[in-house]
């Protein structure tokens, strides 16, 4: 069950948060075997292995965290604007769409298209919004 692996925000012994995502990676665009759709990425989730798990993640927002050159500044830090915060990492956004196929795969739309650098790279499954 999906529910079971959701835990509570507790600190571990190491003094790190528990992490509130679950993980999952970018496996392949939604493809055919001549066409490729870039516009529907095709994730796994940690721990869901058949087409019921899913069900919990549908509709949950998703992350794909990368690393860039040049450091740009936060949206909306709320610090003095002669010293922005800057920050080398981004962020795009998606979210689970339905299930694809029965071995626990899901289909996600991104805001903007996953480059094809990604694949194979981890993504982040946020436990919101709630459909619970």
């Amino acid at each position: 069950g999906a529910m079971e692996d959701v835990k509570k925000p507790q600190t571990k012994k190491d003094g790190r948060p528990t992490r509130l995502y679950a993980k999952g990676a970018f496996v392949t665009f939604r493809r055919s075997n001549a066409n490729q759709r870039n516009r529907c990425a095709i994730l796994q989730i940690e721990g869901v292995n058949n087409k019921e798990d899913t069900e919990f993640y549908l509709g949950k927002r998703v992350a794909y965290i990368y690393k860039a050159k040049k450091a740009k500044r936060k949206p909306y830090s709320a610090v003095k604007k002669d010293q922005p915060q800057t920050s080398r990492y981004r962020v795009i956004w998606g979210k689970v769409q339905r299930a694809h196929g029965n071995n626990g795969l899901v289909r996600s739309a991104f805001k903007s298209n996953l480059p094809p650098r990604a694949l194979g790279g981890a993504v982040r499954i946020m436990l919101y919004p709630s459909r619970i």
